[in-house]
């Protein structure tokens, strides 16, 4: 048997190795948890939810519950009045406003476009227009009588017995933002609420995971309370039906495009998301509860629909830009977003605008690289005593442990002292990461060549093949106290790693790639040994 066999393979430096990888692993397995599953808290309980078979699109409220619910409008029934439209059309988007709780109908984006190069659809259910307003607790439909008091500015009134409802819709041209108010007077005692319904057809399909994370899904973004929750409905296994208190800002939406409200009323809503698990489509509802000692209520919100333009949202409310996923970094990834639109305004090109933030980036923590190739260069130093270490004592791991301990300590050398500065730098990688995976300006946005779309993967994997050499590449310049055997573990990383990139969006992996040459390119120049350099050219002098 060959001696280095003998080796423990989970000595300390073994385990420093395995517990990083381990922990970038497990790191990854939770935010795509997170991002493309169902917390099982989410989940609702069984009573209140259809029963297996039901195919209904949402779970029935429970009627017995003593607080009114809110439910799904039906269809309108006979004794109803017919259905009045109004048109709305900018440069931007196009829509009707319905009679039927002036919801939004046949909403069209006119700068954008599906998958499939179709003009972009919003508010596509057929159950409920989009930001439809109805009575908490009834299950048709509320009816306004329409008014167009100018090319931006529309009103409606209902009438329920003797209470009114007026409601005010006027259009931000600068955001194409709606912000609404709501006057409800005379209110009767048996008016329970108001309702304000984001509704959409559920996607079919896969959800996405952890080889294809950039595949479509819809999801819903409740802020309560000083809390965001995101519930993946494509994901989930069972019917999803919660409910959020003291809720701020609601949305559902796709991984680009959302439908959206931020509240601003002193009555502070309720916030309930119906879908999940077979579902036709998917449904968010503000429940606005009526105060029993008030005999008139006055509402305030803004609604959006449209991408999720961190910038457009910001303009509009703060906390609506919170419904686009920036991380736990989202302070770092705002500035990094917007060095990357500036960089777009000057070159035009988004895929020149992430080689550029990329290197600018790598640039701004060559502090920190510096000190990693020193330590780096130090153990480079060390490698052929610790080969030595390594032949003296091969059948005695203790013994060899012990000897590399006073060897570091005799140096002055730390072997996890580059792993400092790479941790330090690791908030603002991760923020750039997200940026490059949320950021609607990536879609459908070409490249050069072969990639049309830095938003889907690279149709013929170049980018990570690329990437997955460079990364072999800088392990076989790194030196490292790790005896053949791990090593070799080590060499599976960049496959796993060009295994896991194969289905992300080309952008992020033009990222990766540019920072890992990038990598290897400061690593040749700071770890070059200068004094054979200056040695050489006396000679030949």
């Amino acid at each position: 048997m060959d001696n280095d066999n003998k080796n423990s393979f989970m000595d300390t430096r073994t385990m420093v190795a395995v517990t990083l990888v381990a922990v970038l692993f497990i790191g990854w397995q939770n935010y795509l948890k997170r991002k493309y599953a169902v917390d099982e808290k989410t989940l609702p309980a069984a009573e209140g939810v259809t029963k297996p078979g039901d195919h209904s699109p949402f779970p029935v409220a429970n009627t017995a519950a003593s607080t009114p619910q809110a439910e799904t409008p039906k269809a309108i029934p006979a004794n109803q009045p017919a259905e009045q439209v109004l048109n709305f059309e900018n440069k931007e988007m196009s829509f009707q406003i319905s009679s039927q709780g002036m919801g939004l109908k046949n909403l069209v984006l006119k700068n954008q476009s599906d998958r499939e190069h179709n003009p972009m659809k919003m508010g596509t259910s057929d159950q409920n227009t989009l930001f439809e307003l109805a009575q908490l607790g009834k299950s048709e439909h509320l009816f306004f009588t329409l008014t167009q008091k100018s090319e931006m500015e529309f009103e409606g009134v209902a009438q329920v017995g003797a209470t009114k409802i007026v409601r005010h819709v006027i259009i931000n041209p600068e955001t194409n933002a709606l912000e609404n108010t709501v006057h409800v007077e005379k209110i009767e005692n048996g008016f329970a609420g108001l309702t304000l319904n984001l509704g959409e057809k559920a996607i079919e399909g896969p959800s996405g995971g952890l080889f294809n994370p950039s595949v479509e899904h819809q999801e819903f973004v409740v802020i309560h309370s000083g809390t965001e929750d995101r519930i993946n409905s494509s994901a989930a296994k069972e019917k999803v039906d919660k409910t959020f208190p003291a809720v701020s800002v609601a949305a559902i939406g796709t991984q680009y495009f959302t439908s959206a409200v931020a509240d601003r009323s002193e009555l502070i809503p309720e916030a309930r998301v119906l879908g999940g698990h077979d579902a036709k489509e998917i449904l968010t509802q503000l429940i606005y509860k009526n105060p029993s000692d008030r005999s008139s209520m006055d509402l305030k919100w803004v609604e959006y629909t449209g991408g999720k333009s961190v910038t457009n949202l910001e303009k509009i409310d703060k906390d609506l830009s919170k419904v686009v996923d920036l991380g736990f970094f989202a302070a770092i990834g705002r500035v990094l977003l917007k060095l990357l639109q500036w960089f777009h305004s000057v070159f035009g090109n988004w895929g020149v605008s992430i080689i550029l933030l990329t290197l600018l980036v790598r640039t701004l923590v060559l502090p920190l690289n510096v000190a990693t190739f020193r330590s780096t260069k130090k153990m480079q130093k060390l490698q052929p005593h610790i080969a030595a270490v390594r032949a003296r004592f091969k059948d005695d791991p203790q013994a060899m442990n012990r000897e590399m301990m006073g060897l570091w300590k005799e140096h002055k050398v730390n072997p996890v002292g580059g792993c400092l500065p790479m941790l330090l730098q690791l908030p603002i990688f991760f923020a750039l990461y997200r940026v490059l995976g949320q950021s609607i300006e990536l879609y459908q946005a070409p490249f050069f060549a072969w990639i049309h779309d830095l938003s889907l993967k690279d149709p013929f994997y170049v980018l990570p093949v690329l990437m997955s050499i460079c990364m072999f590449i800088q392990q076989k310049i790194t030196p490292t106290t790790m005896d053949p055997t791990q090593a070799k573990v080590m060499q599976f990383l960049p496959l796993i790693f060009a295994v896991m990139m194969a289905s992300l969006p080309s952008g992020l992996t033009l990222y990766i790639f540019v920072n890992t040459l990038a990598g290897i390119l400061l690593q040749q120049l700071f770890m070059r040994d200068r004094s054979k350099s200056m040695t050489t050219k006396e000679a030949k002098a």
